[in-house]
């Protein structure tokens, strides 16, 4: 048998080699594999397996587009998890504006808060105006993301009852948190610092898309 010494081969080739001298083909391997059609690429078992390389490309494309932060996962499982955390901080943030709509600070709050030094000490100026919540924004935002999420990643080709049972994860988890915190006693002040750290967490763990 001839040694084959592949450190120099074209990775854009086909990599079976000839048997005499153990060259590399110089045909172009079939699209989803590693090797041409006279080197095996034409069989049906090769046609199948092209076809679910192909699938998991595009999977780990789309992956990568929107920032999924697990790298050690199947690519698909990565765009479900994107999708289930997505979907929690949607929930957590519908269920802030609830809140807000009822203590009727939906549209009415602190916009701007300043201090002026002068002779006579220091002057306040802290102006409340109608305008619409942070909390809102950043729920319509979440909205849009998790539309875009589940969308790319029913394109990449997830089965649709997948990508709705990790929708229905994260709201399970969201509702998890929000009978959690009362439950633990949790106070007022901690609770306020909850509504603004736990969408960053589910953010962290859906990753930096944008």
């Amino acid at each position: 048998m001839v040694a084959v010494d592949k450190s120099g081969w074209d990775p854009a080739k086909c990599q079976a080699t000839s048997k005499k001298r153990g060259d590399q083909c110089k045909n172009y391997p079939v699209r989803g594999l590693r090797v041409c059609l006279r080197h095996g690429g034409g069989s049906k078992k090769a046609r199948a397996a092209a076809t679910r390389n192909l699938e998991q490309e595009k999977l780990t494309r789309v992956a990568r587009r929107l920032g999924t932060p697990r790298t050690d996962l199947d690519p698909a499982q990565a765009l479900l998890d994107l999708v289930a955390s997505k979907a929690g901080e949607v929930e957590w943030l519908r269920h802030q504006v609830e809140l807000l709509e009822t203590d009727g600070e939906l549209w009415w709050g602190k916009t701007k808060e300043s201090e002026e030094d002068n002779p006579m000490g220091g002057k306040s100026e802290t102006v409340h105006e109608a305008r619409q919540h942070i909390v809102y924004t950043l729920l319509h935002k979440a909205q849009d993301q998790l539309a875009r999420y589940a969308g790319e990643t029913l394109k990449a080709g997830v089965d649709e009852r997948q990508v709705r049972i990790a929708e229905r994860t994260g709201e399970q988890f969201e509702a998890v948190i929000t009978a959690l915190l009362p439950a633990i006693g949790a106070t007022p002040e901690q609770m306020k610092l909850a509504a603004v750290e736990i969408p960053k967490i589910l953010r962290n763990v859906g990753g930096g898309a944008k």
